[in-house]
């Protein structure tokens, strides 16, 4: 993937940023950008196997594409800077660079070509879909499109938790006389959690109460069938498990990449379109990860057909060249794309600087 997830810095050293030549790559082989995330650029290369390409490895501080986009570690400036060092246009005689999808959050693609002569083309959210969009001659269908979080990688994600919590909470467990019983507990939520949470078509904090109602009365019922609890004990389990259950799904959206963020600032704006200015450019249908836009050709414009699937990643305002798209606050305020380009999300949901937040337009 051109990602892992929406958290999550590298295991290891970051890898080193500059060309990698793939296969035998001519004067018309295409020219790929990712950022500088050790899984990223090995998954990458996987999926660049029996092509020949270059991949241009920009700076991206250790950070997987979509938050260092996001964070403003992946954005014009690095792309513009690794394109420059790479110096490519040496030797391929095009000036296209396929970027990933998730970073169209932090890469302006206008002013990449300004300031580069490089043209941006927004490649496949996930790297698994580079084969099938190089042979689509760069069409992206509405799959190729969209974020996966598939069965592989909940699973990944119901270790990554699990593991580290397991240990500590069954350290404690094992002094509690039930260690075995505690870490299965941390396993179990967490396999909850990733496979449940977000299909339930209720909001953040619904299907909190829902997971706590459940996993309460799972534990009363597991506690009365394997032997006699005392209440105190039967507390003590309820009270373990929804701490690990509030660990898990205190920001879900940070591991999730079909979440919107729960600790957002922007959180409860909603995307709104000012149909006078859209111009049907498309930039929005392209870049957005959960399919909000519909095209409207007859009209040359688009539309908000699902409005509540936006996860407010901020892609679509950023590449707007009409700059028709904003989001709004059911009171009115707004944030327009200006300050989606100039200011980036720290890791609490806010924007960089105090005068972003004084930026918010009153309606």
């Amino acid at each position: 993937m051109w990602l892992t997830t929406k958290s999550g810095f590298n295991p290891g050293y970051p890898p080193r940023t500059g060309v990698r030549v793939v296969g035998k790559p001519d004067r018309m082989s295409p020219v790929f950008v990712t950022g500088n995330y050790d899984l990223t650029v090995r998954r990458v290369l996987r999926s660049l196997r029996g092509l020949d390409a270059y991949l241009v490895v920009a700076n991206s501080h250790g950070v997987n594409v979509w938050c260092a986009a996001s964070g403003g570690h992946l954005g014009t400036h690095q792309v513009v800077t690794a394109l420059k060092v790479a110096r490519l246009e040496e030797r391929v005689t095009h000036r296209e660079v396929i970027v990933p999808q998730l970073a169209a959050t932090g890469v302006e693609a206008k002013e990449v070509r300004r300031r580069s002569g490089w043209i941006v083309r927004f490649g496949p959210a996930d790297a698994r879909d580079i084969s099938a969009y190089l042979a689509a001659e760069k069409q992206k269908t509405q799959a190729m499109r969209l974020v996966r979080f598939d069965t592989r990688q909940r699973v990944k994600m119901t270790a990554a938790w699990a593991a580290p919590i397991s240990l500590v909470a069954g350290l404690a467990g094992w002094y509690w006389h039930h260690g075995a019983g505690v870490a299965l507990l941390v396993w179990a939520l967490s396999l909850a959690v990733f496979f449940l949470f977000d299909r339930l078509p209720l909001g953040d904090f619904g299907r909190r109460l829902v997971f706590a109602a459940a996993t309460a009365t799972a534990v009363s019922a597991t506690l009365a069938l394997a032997q006699p609890f005392s209440s105190i004990s039967r507390l003590a389990w309820n009270g373990v498990a929804l701490i690990i259950l509030m660990i898990l799904t205190v920001d879900y959206a940070g591991s999730s990449p079909t979440a919107p963020a729960g600790l957002l600032d922007e959180k409860d704006f909603q995307v709104v379109l000012d149909v006078e200015r859209c111009s049907g450019a498309y930039n929005c249908w392209a870049v957005c990860p959960e399919a909000v836009f519909e095209k409207l050709p007859a009209a040359s414009k688009v539309s908000i057909a699902r409005a509540n699937a936006c996860i407010r990643c901020g892609a679509c305002l950023v590449q707007c060249p009409q700059d028709a798209l904003s989001f709004a606050a059911p009171d009115g305020r707004k944030v327009g794309p200006e300050l989606i380009r100039r200011f980036k999300l720290n890791m609490l949901g806010k924007r960089a600087t105090k005068r972003a937040a004084d930026r918010c337009e009153a309606g």
